[in-house]
């Protein structure tokens, strides 16, 4: 099943809302992966699986709010039992399954800051985010190489031409007139995957840019 750039999309805004909403409640996921995002038959996602074990190291975060939000993510009617797990297939996003690129499974999707604190800081959420939303426009986690590339300055045309080669080759012909879209979104996950955790959008400024995608047609 290859995933359309809207789907892909609905699926970065779906995440990006649920991680929103949890920070606003002043809570912090602390462990968020492709396998921890399910797919409804509305292909809507579902966070699941909270890092608890991180999140009761925190004290300022209670703990009955955690067991109400997990139950409210993890409600499901009996047609969404069979869910889709993000990164399950190989066929997931389209050529590339998430998990296929890279050994260590959690690893690449954390901070780093995140293996050295204890204190969980919803930072690290917007740093799996960005990886996440990478993965979903090329089919594949980033390698360190490609993201440097990204910090060297180059003309808009140049910076187009970078988005050609890194997306996913299921939906290169669908982005033929939409590359401003795209590029925005590739510099929104390498925002949130910047190794400075203040220069990271906050999850809620990320959801308001993927928002402003359905003014360009994109929902």
């Amino acid at each position: 099943m290859n995933l359309s750039l809207e789907v892909r999309l609905k699926i970065a805004k779906g995440v990006a809302r649920g991680l929103a909403y949890l920070h606003e409640k002043k809570h912090v996921h602390g462990n968020v992966k492709p396998s921890n995002i399910l797919l409804n038959s509305e292909m809507e996602p579902i966070i699941s699986d909270f890092g608890i074990d991180l999140l009761l190291l925190n004290d300022n975060i209670n703990h009955r709010g955690n067991g109400s939000f997990r139950q409210l993510v993890n409600q499901r009617t009996p047609q969404q039992q069979q869910d889709i797990l993000i990164g399950s297939t190989p066929s997931s996003y389209g050529t590339m399954g998430p998990s296929s690129s890279t050994s260590g499974g959690q690893v690449p999707y954390q901070a780093p800051e995140s293996l050295q604190n204890i204190k969980p800081n919803p930072k690290w959420d917007v740093y799996s985010f960005g990886v996440i939303l990478l993965e979903i426009l090329s089919g594949r986690v980033f390698s360190d190489r490609e993201l440097d590339q990204w910090s060297i300055p180059g003309s808009i045309e140049e910076e187009k031409n970078r988005v050609l080669r890194m997306v996913d080759v299921a939906i290169k012909q669908e982005i033929e007139g939409r590359e401003n879209v795209v590029l925005t979104c590739f510099k929104l996950g390498l925002n949130c995957v910047s190794l400075v955790p203040q220069k990271r959008p906050s999850m809620k400024e990320a959801l308001q840019i993927l928002e402003k995608m359905s003014t360009f047609g994109i929902n």
